[in-house]
């Protein structure tokens, strides 16, 4: 599954674990490896991810915030619900994963009825602002 939006982009889970296996399992800067065509190259620059793993409660949701290196939000279980400021709120489901880019403010969580599991990688420093009102939370998702 492919989308577009202000946020970002939906990812496959497939390129997601390829792409997290790529950063976080080899420990030699280049190799090959008979698992891929060509050579890759573990990037070990500053490319230090924080992972987190949170179930949030119906009606749960972050405050505002931005991601210095970015954020890749998966989704394991659940209904979650998401936003760039200005833009409109996403609903996201068990299997869908979106990525945020470095600076851009949003906030994630679970839908007001239910609840959500995510699986959240994160790089660089986090810039907390103020709290998703109840009007942006509740609007209704982009279809």
């Amino acid at each position: 599954m492919t989308r577009k939006s202000r946020f970002g982009r939906f990812i496959s889970v497939a390129s997601f674990c390829a792409a997290f296996a790529l950063t976080s399992l080899w420990s030699v800067k280049a190799q090959q490896n008979s698992n891929f065509t060509g050579t890759i190259a573990r990037i070990q620059e500053g490319s230090e991810g924080v992972i987190a793993h949170i179930r949030f409660e119906p009606g749960a949701r972050t405050k505002w915030h931005s991601h210095e290196k970015g954020q890749i939000i998966l989704v394991e279980e659940g209904v979650a619900r998401t936003q760039v400021k200005g833009g409109p709120v996403i609903e996201l489901h068990a299997g869908d994963t979106i990525y945020a880019s470095p600076g851009v403010v949003h906030w994630h969580g679970a839908a007001p009825d239910k609840a959500c599991v995510q699986y959240n990688v994160t790089r660089g420093m986090v810039t907390w602002l103020e709290e998703v009102s109840d009007k942006d939370y509740t609007a209704a998702p982009k279809k």
